[in-house]
């Protein structure tokens, strides 16, 4: 079989495998956001109910025609997601589970009307035994919600576990497409390289035997494919040079015959010569229309920045045009000193200046090159004005998000707090193991949106500081009482461990004692229970020197650089386990620096992480010794 026939049955095998392996993963990638569908509108039906729930309740208390509204709003969006979740379904006991919800739906609406006539028709002080008729409406709507809470969270537990099979199909076709391609691909290399890369090789190497005068060099390709007819070819080439040579010499007083080989070799170097010449000029346009088509400003320097060839893309960024910028200094284009080399490699934040006297940022990239021993440069200068206005609109669009969601999270947080708190009765256990996780998790997306609107305002410029005169021990004690009920839930102490002469320093009180909640809040998540987070004050010269201990797992080396930046989480298990929003440290970093503070860390693995932070002392403080 030929090279060609083996790579195309080799390539046609791929592609059947491709297409194979497509279908599969657009099957298994629409049943996975299928059941992602489902899984959205089971928890919109488990929302609805518990809002059905509040609203009847709500109605109960203040008897409004704005709740009587609302309560037919969320009935009318639970019946659209009956519709849209029956579109959806498509196993037997989901559809059963679905349709026992529908009916406990049912029940409650008729309830809620005979609720509400009773209401409308006894509003004088009700007699007992109207009380207890109402009390009876009241549970038995309670129960038919509750049965919709418990059928909507088996249907839920069903589809998270199909989900899950889901999600396991898909990595399960991404692997059988590693372990089937794999091979085929080792051995598509194994092919080539035995087939025509090898007696490439060969022949190359006999090809220079006989261009240094070794006109016996020949090559052996076993098999009959394109190779090897090459490889005969060859031969035959040789053999007819090494004929001709020979005939050369035999025949050297043949002049008139030499000398019309000799012009027929002219000839063929003539040609050679004029195909390297259109080959080199076909590369020079090529790399011509590159340059032009570029976006960037390509821009070619002497050594001392001088300018000395420039693309199109000049004109079209900066308005001069190519004999305008040749023979200026690079600051002609770009502020900077002249002859200045600060530029790197790697591209730097610049100020552009356009012909009408307009100014715009950009970013800049210098490389040196060496043409003909002399040195050179090229510049390539980018325009990022669209790139910062595309930073401004995604900060902006944070905290209009972050704005959004805190209120009617707030307001959530409020409604779970009144439900677990017990003001509308008892409540079921399975249902307050729901209320307490969705009050959890509430609180989390509050303590993020939190601080994402501090590290905007941080990063805005916009988050204000009043600096006062505070002492440090009082403010560090009152930050100790703050946090030690949340330590408390990790079996952790807080304790202060030296008891210095009085410290006056100059900070934010609030700022600072959101740095201490950050700081003792992570110290206690990663310490051992029972174990103690330490805080030892020390005076610093100029600034008062605050550290928080903990006998923790410590911080990876490979995590430092990080640990900072913001959504900076450590990625073992154990640190997930802790929760948090991987801001908190970047948020109290910044805080220090705004107030004229720094903050710096030591960690050892396995013996525990000690953060520092240094608060700048008022000038002329007396110390004086504290008693506690």
């Amino acid at each position: 079989m030929s090279i060609s026939s083996q790579i195309r049955s080799v390539t046609l095998l791929l592609l059947m495998l491709s297409i194979w392996f497509v279908y599969s993963f657009w099957e298994t990638s629409n049943n996975l956001e299928h059941q992602r569908a489902v899984n959205q509108n089971v928890q919109a039906l488990i929302k609805g109910a518990f809002e059905l729930n509040i609203m009847t309740n709500e109605y109960l208390y203040a008897q409004n025609d704005r709740i009587r509204q609302q309560w037919d709003s969320s009935h009318l969006s639970i019946e659209a997601l009956f519709v849209e979740s029956g579109r959806l379904l498509s196993y037997e006991d989901d559809k059963l589970s679905l349709k026992k919800i529908m009916n406990n739906e049912v029940q409650v609406e008729a309830l809620f009307y005979q609720l509400e006539r009773f209401i409308k028709n006894n509003k004088e002080k009700p007699s007992k035994t109207q009380q207890r008729k109402l009390n009876q409406i009241i549970s038995q709507i309670q129960v038919q919600i509750q049965s919709m809470l418990s059928e909507a969270s088996r249907l839920s537990r069903r589809s998270m576990d199909r989900l899950s099979e889901a999600e396991v199909k898909l990595e399960h076709t991404a692997e059988l497409l590693l372990f089937i391609f794999w091979p085929i691909f080792i051995f598509s290399i194994f092919l080539v390289n035995r087939k025509i890369i090898m007696p490439i090789v060969e022949l190359q190497k006999s090809a220079e035997k006989l261009s240094s005068g070794d006109y016996d060099a020949r090559i052996t390709v076993k098999g009959d494919n394109e190779v090897s007819a090459l490889a005969r070819a060859y031969n035959r080439l040789a053999e007819d040079i090494q004929k001709k040579i020979k005939s050369l010499t035999d025949k050297s007083n043949r002049l008139n015959e030499s000398q019309d080989e000799l012009l027929s070799l002219n000839d063929t170097l003539q040609q050679m010569v004029s195909d390297q010449t259109y080959d080199l000029r076909n590369s020079e346009t090529r790399q011509r229309a590159i340059l032009e088509s570029m976006h960037d400003s390509v821009i070619t320097l002497d050594d001392e920045l001088n300018i000395k060839d420039v693309n199109p893309a000049v004109e079209t960024m900066f308005g001069y045009s190519k004999e305008e910028s040749i023979g200026n200094n690079m600051s002609f284009l770009v502020g900077h000193s002249s002859g200045s080399k600060s530029f790197s490699s790697d591209y730097v934040e610049a100020l552009g200046k356009r012909k009408d006297g307009e100014s715009f940022p950009v970013e800049v990239s210098l490389n040196e090159m060496e043409i003909d021993n002399e040195i050179m440069y090229t510049c390539i200068v980018r325009d990022s004005t669209e790139r910062k206005r595309a930073d401004k609109l995604k900060t902006e669009f944070v905290g209009t998000v972050s704005h959004e969601l805190r209120t009617p999270l707030t307001a959530i947080r409020g409604s779970l707090g009144l439900v677990n708190g017990g003001v509308f009765g008892k409540i079921p256990e399975k249902a307050q193991e729901l209320l307490v996780t969705a009050a959890r998790n509430t609180e989390r997306l509050l303590n993020l949106i939190n601080d994402l609107l501090d590290i905007q305002k941080i990063e805005a410029g916009k988050m204000e500081f009043h600096i006062t005169r505070v002492e440090l021990m009082d403010a560090l004690q009152k930050s100790v009482t703050d946090n030690m009920a949340y330590a408390e839930q990790y079996n952790v102490d807080i304790q202060i461990c030296d008891k210095p002469d009085e410290m006056i320093v100059k900070v934010d009180p609030h700022r600072f004692s959101q740095i201490m909640s950050n700081l003792l809040s992570n110290a206690a998540k990663f310490s051992p229970e029972n174990d103690t987070v330490k805080i030892f004050v020390s005076n610093e010269g100029e600034f008062a020197k605050v550290s928080v201990v903990d006998n923790g797992e410590g911080i990876p080396a490979e995590f430092h650089e990080k640990i900072f930046s913001k959504f900076s989480q450590n990625d073992s298990s154990t640190t997930r386990q802790k929760g948090g929003t991987g801001l908190g440290l970047a948020i109290t970093r910044q805080m220090i620096e705004a107030m004229r503070g720094r903050v710096d860390f030591t960690s050892v693995v396995g013996q525990g992480t000690t953060f520092n932070i240094y608060l700048p002392l008022e000038k002329n403080t007396v110390p004086r010794k504290k008693t506690y």
